[in-house]
């Protein structure tokens, strides 16, 4: 078949660096081993034009939006349907897993749940002999005037089993136009913490257990992309690398001498309380370059609301190590929680002053669908979002009715913390978000 990916990512604001839509890229390499043709239009950097050109020779296009780009996929599903009626378009990624009618009801033709891969290729059969897309295991679809589900399909145990994500589809140059530093990978997926802002919708996407590639396949895609783009500096974007420990890096670094790569450098994410000195130097001489944590707050109360089950302490001791070893750190603060009073948010202050990041981002909590907090926010009539860009704590101001403190509050918190952190990355845009929170113009 002829397929067509999409990420509508069309006419939208990006925060920081692009980053590649990976999971349409894994799909892309499985239709591709397939037999299928494939071919991607990225409308973070393509124009939508180009895609109205390839829809006459096309027998399928497959969309994958969050729940903040669903607006973004409805227009593209509009345009496309406009153009070919008759052409079946799937929707798949967060927005499909979390909201599957809602995604059903607004005209796609089926839903792909969580994992993707194997379902895309399923759907694609299934399409092909005329069967029910619903009765695809991992896939819904409608069935007269309401929605059924395939069975439940399991999470594949064995990362290895798929082919590494197809980087021929994206035009890097693009990228590396708009100043992208490095190429985003996965070496896990599965989260098994329990974050009030995150779970169950993780779950749902990837599943409770952490699986891992292995370190062969994890450096061989490296190299592979060191050849073909001439590009050294990786991002993992994965939440649970660092979990194998100190002897997961000692394999790892095993395997990137093998395949020539004991120069490459790498930035990672990483929970403070996962981080000790043994693992700190064995990553450091895997290449990593520095990790981004996840210190939300300074304030225990706010940690604990959060159900982050980490400690301040645990937080000062990660960043000294980080410091120690002359690896870089980035700190995500959350700040507007619907518990904050103006104490927590002066210890979140004084934590960034003392664990002095050498760049910080900070954003709205917000109780998007799919994870408690949204529940949490529901039941206690604190929502405050009214469409589905309102879930880009990016961008928003206000998706939490507060309580026990202003705007102006989280507001002056922002500002403080992003002059504890002079040098941070992007700090025009931060400092303008911190403006907005206030209402105050951003000029």
């Amino acid at each position: 078949m002829n397929i067509i990916l999409v990420y509508p990512r069309w006419n939208y604001p990006t925060f920081g660096q692009l980053q590649e839509p990976l999971g349409l890229l894994h799909i892309g390499a499985m239709l591709k081993a397939h037999g299928d043709t494939v071919k991607f239009f990225d409308l973070a950097v393509d124009a939508i034009e180009r895609l109205d050109e390839a829809l006459v020779d096309a027998d399928l296009v497959c969309i994958s939006s969050s729940t903040v780009l669903f607006d973004r996929a409805c227009l593209v599903l509009n345009r496309i349907k406009k153009k070919r009626s008759d052409l079946p378009v799937i929707i798949g990624g967060p927005h499909a897993t979390l909201l599957t009618e809602d995604a059903l009801m607004r005209g796609f033709d089926a839903a792909a749940i969580a994992e993707g891969e194997y379902t895309a290729v399923d759907l694609v059969e299934a399409i092909q002999k005329g069967a029910p897309l619903y009765e695809v295991a991992g896939a819904a679809a409608k069935k007269g005037d309401e929605v059924a589900y395939g069975p439940t399909r399991a999470f594949e145990p064995d990362l290895d089993t798929f082919p590494d994500p197809d980087r021929t589809l994206i035009d890097y140059s693009k990228y590396f136009s708009n100043d992208i530093e490095f190429i985003g990978m996965m070496a896990t997926r599965g989260c098994p913490y329990n974050c009030l802002f995150c779970k169950p919708m993780l779950d749902k996407l990837h599943g409770y257990k952490i699986r891992s590639r292995s370190q062969k396949r994890i450096a061989e895609e490296m190299s592979n992309i060191a050849k073909s783009l001439g590009h050294k500096k990786f991002l993992f974007k994965d939440d649970t690398m660092v979990m194998g420990g100190v002897k997961y890096f000692v394999e790892f670094e095993r395997e990137l001498a093998s395949a020539g790569l004991s120069d490459s450098q790498w930035v990672c994410q990483a929970r403070v309380d996962q981080i000790s000195a043994p693992l700190i130097e064995q990553m450091k001489r895997c290449g990593l370059e520095a990790i981004a944590f996840g210190v939300e707050s300074g304030s225990q109360k706010v940690l604990d609301f959060f159900r982050k089950g980490i400690k301040v302490e645990q937080t000062i001791k990660a960043f000294d190590l980080c410091h120690e070893h002359g690896i870089g750190t980035l700190a995500f603060v959350m700040l507007g929680a619907p518990v904050e009073t103006r104490e927590d948010l002066e210890a979140t202050v004084r934590l960034v002053e003392r664990i002095r990041p050498e760049s910080l981002s900070f954003s709205i909590t917000t109780p998007g669908p799919g994870n408690a907090l949204h529940d949490y926010a529901i039941e206690n009539n604190v929502r405050n979002v009214t469409s589905v860009e309102g879930n880009d704590y990016q961008y928003n101001t206000d998706p939490i009715k507060l309580s026990l403190v202003t705007a102006k509050d989280v507001s002056w918190a922002a500002k403080a913390i992003l002059e504890a952190v002079p040098n941070t990355y992007f700090k025009d845009e931060l400092e303008a978000r911190a403006k907005r929170l206030a209402g105050e113009p951003e000029g």
